[in-house]
């Protein structure tokens, strides 16, 4: 029975709960329909049915709440942002990137840096992401291809963006929301050492 539970993934919890929650649901119906039958006063039965109601939405908020409470702990976000060990500004301008360690306080238009970025393996780095004109999406994919980190880069607002290299090699930054024509070559890249 323990390994049933252990192998259960959340969509396996959630399959679950929604079975409960309609077999409850049923038998609610079912007595209603049970006592409904009987000729009984219709305030008396009027008060029966706002018990039942009132316990129900009672029953159905705390399970919600105890639900979210345990499902949070799921999320794939780490419990705390722990300090980065280094520290990236990057500024989204058509069509491409630029990338500089360190935080700047220049605007995006007079921000110096280049396309390609060399990082640390292993080591929290927090990109700072603005864009100088319109809206796109630093995204980051590793050698196979495979989307592992991403956020919006908007004018005159600052998404930070903090991610941990698991291993050495080169990362590819793309644009994921249209900003144009040229969008398709808004290329990036990462050399993570």
């Amino acid at each position: 029975m323990s390994q049933l539970i252990v192998l259960l993934t959340v969509q396996g919890y959630a399959a679950i709960i929604s079975l409960a929650g309609a077999i409850l649901v049923i038998a609610v119906v079912l007595f209603l329909l049970r006592t409904s039958t009987t000729q009984e006063d219709k305030l008396a039965v009027k008060k029966k049915v706002y018990k039942i109601r009132g316990r129900y939405f009672f029953a159905l908020v705390t399970c919600i709440i105890i639900l979210l409470l345990v499902t949070l702990q799921l999320l794939p976000y780490p419990k705390f942002q722990s300090e980065p060990g280094e520290v990236v500004t990057v500024v989204g301008m058509q069509w491409m990137w630029k990338m500089a360690p360190g935080t700047s306080i220049e605007t995006p238009a007079a921000f110096t840096g280049n396309n390609e970025i060399t990082l640390p393996a292993n080591k929290a780095i927090r990109f700072i992401v603005t864009s100088g004109d319109v809206n796109h999406d630093f995204a980051i994919y590793d050698n196979n291809g495979v989307l592992v980190a991403q956020t919006q880069a908007m004018p005159q607002y600052h998404n930070e963006l903090q991610y941990v290299f698991p291993q050495k090699g080169d990362y590819e930054i793309l644009c994921l929301e249209y900003c144009g024509l040229a969008h398709a070559i808004m290329l990036g890249k990462i050399h993570v050492q």
